[in-house]
């Protein structure tokens, strides 16, 4: 083989290289447990009873929440504003390695929580461990879809001897879209 040859060989090796090397790889697409999420998009308004409890005196709370679609399409961010209850933010998505719903949230309480969830049918059961007033507790919030625009919800708190106690139950109205 000439040097010419050679050459030009290297030459369309290195252009190869060049060009794949430029091809972003494809990105990422939701899947249909991503896509689920979606149903809770949306600003709701939110109704409900808080119960007697160690942490709160029982009584009505009505809550708005905005939920909106993360960038890619991956994950939930939700903001309930300052009113009855501390203004709360955080994220539900769903992890593609583990296959399982998890959330995160904060407030301007200071408490913040972690959750995973899962879904059968209309009911999703998220199973949640919280810091309330620097004691470490544990509980599940039950939702079900009843429509397009309607969900019940209730959470409970695991107590002492190991019980779910209901400590809010409320109906959440999808206000706008």
């Amino acid at each position: 083989m000439s040097s010419r040859s050679s050459v030009v060989v290297i030459l369309i090796c290195g252009f190869t290289a060049l060009s794949l090397a430029q091809a972003p790889p494809e990105r990422p697409k939701p899947g249909p447990e991503h896509k689920k999420l979606e149903y809770f998009l949306g600003t709701w308004k939110t109704e409900g009873e808080i119960k007697a409890n160690e942490f709160v005196p029982a009584g009505k709370v009505v809550t708005t929440e905005t939920n909106t679609l993360g960038p890619g399409g991956f994950y939930v961010e939700f903001d309930r504003p300052e009113g009855q209850m501390p203004r709360t933010q955080g994220i539900m998505a769903y992890d593609s390695h583990a296959k399982i719903y998890t959330s995160f949230y904060a407030n301007s309480a200071g408490l913040m929580g972690t959750s995973t969830g899962t879904v059968n049918g209309n009911t999703w059961t998220w199973m949640i461990e919280d810091k309330v007033f620097g004691k470490a507790v544990k509980g599940r919030t039950t939702v079900t879809i009843k429509s397009a625009s309607q969900l019940t919800s209730k959470y409970e708190m695991l107590d002492a001897n190991g019980r779910y106690v209901t400590i809010v139950e409320g109906t959440s109205t999808k206000v706008a879209p």
